[in-house]
């Protein structure tokens, strides 16, 4: 094939085609508003670095959760399943841990290369020799003997891996000549805290750390050469959860060289490296293969596949779950630098003071909302006094932190636990992940509409509520700056709601006071940074003019949304935003100031409403 151009073009004649340049591209942000982060104590999931969790796969990555009762820290299970069900794309879950937790590795060992010959004397078989012990025998391998004879039992002994003596404990009848001794390979399977040493066949580390165990098995295909099945190297292992729910399969070879027919390493552990990254495989044997004589091998009698298969291995160890604040801050520093986005920040219904301190300053370093529980066996001078000893309004970010109080008792959403106090600032957050997936023609949720209100009922079963607060109680929980969860009467009948919508700002008369406002400026303040971030290492005046552009586009289509109302301030002229964007005066080489003024529409939290009597 001939081309008319060439990409680089030097002294010669000819036609020079540059790269497709690309000015079509629009700023867009991804659906991370419908995501939340969570620290959390969980059954399974990894413990070095976040993942995330969907309503498909929660149990998978999470496990089936455990009571309550056991445990408190086993409420947030309840939070994130909950949430996944009621609106929430996906969690990003951060798994509480501490130093005490050991993964340790699945070791499969196979006791393979005996040679043992019988003696026969008058038809019988009397005696056995082991002329070669072999290796890696866990257990007292089977022994067939055939021939032309009946009825010969041998039992095997093994020390340290190596077949040591053979007793025969019947010689059996019409023996001919000597038979043919076949000694089944010997499959056992351990859990070792290191990898380990010595010959063993595979060693397999499944870093998704699952307290109630995984399962390995494993098996080689037939492999024939003039019809005689010889040794193949070629196995395929899965791993199973308890109930054998298979979580990874990998086909791979076992010999270090093999390639597949593309070229690409065929070696198991690269392999399974390939696939993911959760589960890690060595090979302790060079040149390790798996007999025909090894009831991982071909197939049986009926046509079936024939597997060797483990019973349950402990290969994940908690430890305890005594968390300290050392344990807190590294999770919260995993959470903090993921690669996945999030929009909201879950308690999980935890009352740890240390967590939620931890939590707090997370928000307040990745500028996401934190939405938090009181626990709701509190009256409400407790719930205020909770709310005071966290000093939540003391952070220079105190508007991103809303405290929910929930004094009703429900069945359990996920069926787990029975009746009791169930936290509902996850569901709060996944209410308002629901909301926000739906966009309007700019691209905008409407944000504006707070998740309070008649709009969005408690959808839980069997709800009573055991404390009722009085005019005076809901004015101190309201200065205190926490939002019950209560039974109120609307139009059309009476439903349990999220009564309040304040953030823990300390104000009385600002826009800081509002969760609805939070929701809105997180989600400027994040559009205008990520946009920061593509605009950086561009020539300066190019930089100052897309800035520009992009912020009267954004503004624009914020208060086309409902965001944005005029504001009244002089300096505003009577505009519901505007913003200033330049090199700065003393680094205008290579520092540019971005700086934006808005007013959010606010939310109607009282109406005061008077009739009049007139002639």
């Amino acid at each position: 094939m001939t081309t008319a151009f060439v990409r680089q073009l030097g002294a010669e004649a000819g036609v020079q085609l540059n790269p497709l340049r690309d000015n079509s591209e629009i700023p867009t942000s991804g659906n991370e508003d419908q995501i939340f982060g969570i620290l959390m104590r969980a059954t399974r999931g990894r413990i070095d670095k976040p993942f995330k969790a969907d309503r498909g796969n929660v149990f998978k990555k999470l496990g089936k959760g455990e009571q309550i009762r056991v445990s408190a820290l086993n409420e947030a299970w309840v939070h994130v399943v909950e949430a996944l069900n009621n609106g929430a794309y996906e969690a990003v879950v951060q798994r509480l841990t501490t130093a005490a937790a050991v993964i340790k590795h699945a070791v499969v060992k196979v006791g393979t290369g005996a040679n043992i010959t019988a003696t026969v004397l008058g038809g019988v078989v009397t005696g056995l020799t082991v002329a070669n012990g072999g290796t890696g025998y866990g257990t007292a391998p089977a022994i067939t003997l055939s021939g032309v004879g009946s009825g010969a039992v041998a039992v095997a002994t093994v020390v340290d891996g190596v077949i040591t003596a053979v007793t025969v404990s019947s010689g059996g009848t019409g023996y001919t000549s000597a038979p043919v001794v076949t000694v089944e390979d010997s499959i056992a399977y351990s859990v070792s805290a290191m990898e380990p040493a010595g010959a063993y066949l595979l060693a397999i580390k499944h870093l998704e750390c699952y307290n109630d165990g995984i399962k390995i098995e494993y098996r080689a295909d037939e492999s024939k050469v003039g019809g005689v099945a010889i040794a193949n190297d070629k196995i395929t292992v899965r791993i199973l959860d308890k109930d054998n729910i298979v979580l990874y399969e990998f086909f791979g070879s076992l010999n270090v060289d093999a390639k597949d027919d593309y070229g690409n390493s065929a070696y198991l552990p690269d392999v399974a490296l390939s696939l993911t990254d959760a589960v890690e495989i060595s090979v302790g044997t060079l040149g390790a293969s798996i007999s025909p004589a090894s009831s991982a091998y071909g197939y049986d009698v009926n046509g079936k596949e024939k597997w060797s298969r483990s019973g349950v291995l402990a290969c994940f160890d908690e430890g305890d779950t005594a968390y300290t604040t050392a344990d807190y801050m590294g999770a919260r520093d995993k959470l903090q630098y993921t690669p996945f986005n999030y929009a909201y920040i879950s308690s999980g219904g935890t009352q740890s003071p240390a967590l939620l301190a931890q939590l707090a300053q997370l928000a307040f370093d990745t500028n996401r909302q934190l939405r938090f529980d009181i626990p709701g066996n509190l009256n409400p001078e407790g719930a205020i006094a909770f709310v005071e000893q966290l000093n939540m309004g003391a952070s220079l970010t105190a508007h991103l932190m809303h405290a929910f109080w929930t004094p009703i008792k429900s069945d359990d959403p996920t069926g787990i636990n029975p009746k009791g106090h169930f936290g509902t600032a996850t569901l709060n957050i996944a209410y308002a992940c629901l909301r926000n997936a739906q966009t309007n023609a700019k691209g905008f949720a409407p944000k504006n509409y707070v998740i309070a209100g008649r709009e969005w009922p408690i959808r839980r079963t069997r709800m009573t509520q055991v404390y009722s607060p009085r005019g005076q109680e809901l004015n101190a929980l309201a200065r205190a700056k926490i939002n019950p969860v209560v039974f109120e009467v609307y139009t059309g009948g009476g439903r349990y709601v999220f009564l309040d919508s304040l953030t823990c700002a300390l104000v009385e008369s600002s826009l800081k006071k509002l969760i609805s406002v939070a929701d809105m400026s997180t989600s400027i303040d994040d559009a205008v940074t990520r946009f920061g971030k593509d605009v950086l290492q561009l020539p300066m005046q190019i930089a100052v003019k897309r800035t520009q552009d992009f912020l009267t586009e954004l503004f624009t289509g914020a208060e086309a949304s409902g965001w944005m109302v005029p504001a009244d301030a002089d300096d505003m002229g009577g505009a519901a935003w505007r913003f200033d964007v330049r090199p700065n005066a003393v680094r205008p080489y290579d520092r540019m100031d971005c700086s934006y003024w808005i007013r959010y529409d606010g939310t109607v939290r009282q109406i005061f409403a008077t009739q009049t009597l007139t002639r």
